[in-house]
């Protein structure tokens, strides 16, 4: 999981909320711009997936509630909220498929709390902890799938020094960052200069 710091509140949604302020996000007024706020998130994530940093396409990722639209036994007012959206890959087994309504807000570690990159802990076998709840019951991102994957990458950046990994993963200006780059970035930062 990588911090997303998110930008404004795209000037289309600023409308649509305007001319429909009783509309959500199901609603069929809204259903034209689901794929124009995706295509919005997964270029601000820089294509990866905001739980698991898979990358993500246009065709293999949805928009992602946070708080859950029906979190429970209400129905939550954010669904519209671009600070409670995020793009999440679609893979059956984690992330925010996984995650249907399960929510805590006490207990869940968002990629939109700043905090989220320094609470998470990496192993060098692939697994990952610092958030139970969220990792192991909500996401499931220590799945066979995530965890070998994280393991592919830490024994590929095994080949290099600290400041190879810097110039070959690690621009910041990039339109896109390479998969599992909170792998890379973690992997980076236990390197001695």
């Amino acid at each position: 999981m990588l911090y997303i710091s998110k930008g404004m509140e795209p000037e289309f949604l600023k409308e649509f909320k305007k001319k429909y302020p009783k509309k959500n996000y199901d609603s069929k007024e809204f259903a034209e711009y689901r794929p124009v706020l995706k295509k919005l998130l997964i270029k601000e994530q820089k294509g990866l997936c905001a739980y698991c940093c898979g990358k993500i396409t246009e065709e293999k990722a949805h928009n992602e509630h946070i708080e859950p639209q029906h979190p429970g036994k209400y129905v939550s007012d954010r669904s519209l909220d671009y600070n409670n959206i995020v793009a999440s890959c679609n893979n059956l087994e984690t992330c925010g498929i996984k995650k249907e309504n399960k929510y805590d807000k006490e207990k869940f570690l968002s990629p939109l709390d700043e905090k989220c990159e320094e609470t998470i802990i990496y192993y060098g076998n692939g697994k990952i902890s610092g958030n139970d709840y969220t990792i192991e019951e909500v996401l499931n991102l220590n799945a066979y799938e995530l965890v070998n994957a994280r393991k592919a990458v830490i024994k590929a950046l095994q080949y290099y020094d600290k400041e190879t990994i810097e110039m070959i993963y690690m621009d910041k200006d990039s339109e896109e960052y390479a998969p599992y780059y909170n792998v890379i970035k973690w992997y980076w930062s236990t390197l001695s200069d």
